[in-house]
């Protein structure tokens, strides 16, 4: 997660190319990039099987916080009583998927192989992918009460923008229906810091699995990290071998397109770069 600033840009004068290893670009100034004709790029999640890659991480941390793991590691090491506690099934649970691009679609998919009830929000809703991807329903933003106050899992799958940005607060905290899960993979500040730690302290929010933070790396000694009901990994819900390779090709092929000149793919300024 390095931030490339108006310093760093301004002091690099050949740069023809700022190239994300992966779809997030919030760290990038790309206002003044462009002032100076530098061209920015990301690699999508979706064909680099880095959704698919984030997908299972959610799968996994779901299925870990519902089976108090990683708790019940501990407690097997220390001879508590076997046979406890016992876990929630995803089988028959409503998900609640929030952001329905590639990630959420590749999350959808395998949801459902657990018999999950789906329903998810998206900007530009298109009706077709409820039937495409076998959700009970799919609604706008405006409809995101909806989904929180009747989800069993929450599924963080969208970009951190202005829209976005503390998304979760102590409002939609309140409307969260108590025992309920929730799944970030996509950036720590979507989510309200002291509002989701509230509710994990009280039990409002059961357990939480989080890949991103608020500050990354996390601040060491950081208490609220230690909650029993957390699971914690370092960014690497899309860190595989396979989304690796497919993104390595991603940024090599957009390498040999600027030094020949020619229109990365997925430059997000490509209205403003000239190669003459």
């Amino acid at each position: 997660m390095t931030y490339i600033n108006k310093d760093i840009i301004n002091r690099a004068k050949n740069i023809k190319l700022i190239q994300q290893w992966g779809a997030g670009l919030e760290g990038v100034n790309i206002e003044e990039a462009t002032k100076i004709g530098i061209a920015v790029a990301n690699v999508p999640t979706a064909g680099t099987y880095n959704a698919e890659s984030v997908a299972e991480w959610c799968i996994m941390a779901a299925i870990a916080i519902s089976r108090s793991y990683p708790s019940v590691h501990k407690s097997v090491l220390k001879g508590s009583p076997w046979g406890y506690p016992p876990g929630e099934s995803l089988i028959g649970k409503r998900a609640g998927i929030i952001g329905f691009g590639g990630i959420g679609r590749a999350l959808g998919v395998r949801l459902k192989a657990f018999e999950c009830e789906i329903v998810a929000v998206k900007r530009k809703v298109d009706k077709k992918l409820a039937e495409e991807f076998g959700l009970k329903w799919i609604k706008g933003f405006e409809d995101l009460d909806k989904l929180l106050s009747t989800s069993k899992y929450i599924f963080l799958c969208l970009p951190l923008n202005k829209e976005s940005d503390n998304l979760l607060g102590d409002r939609e905290f309140s409307i969260i229906k108590k025992g309920t899960y929730i799944i970030n993979p996509s950036r720590g500040k979507i989510i309200n810091k002291d509002a989701l730690f509230k509710s994990l302290k009280n039990s409002h929010v059961k357990a939480a699995a989080l890949d991103v933070f608020w500050e990354e790396p996390t601040i060491k000694g950081d208490k609220d990290l230690k909650l029993k009901n957390l699971l914690l990994t370092p960014h690497i819900a899309g860190v595989t071998d396979v989304s690796y390779e497919h993104i390595a090709k991603a940024v090599a092929k957009n390498i040999y397109l600027i030094v020949n000149k020619k229109m990365p793919l997925n430059c997000v300024n490509t209205e403003y770069i000239n190669f003459k």
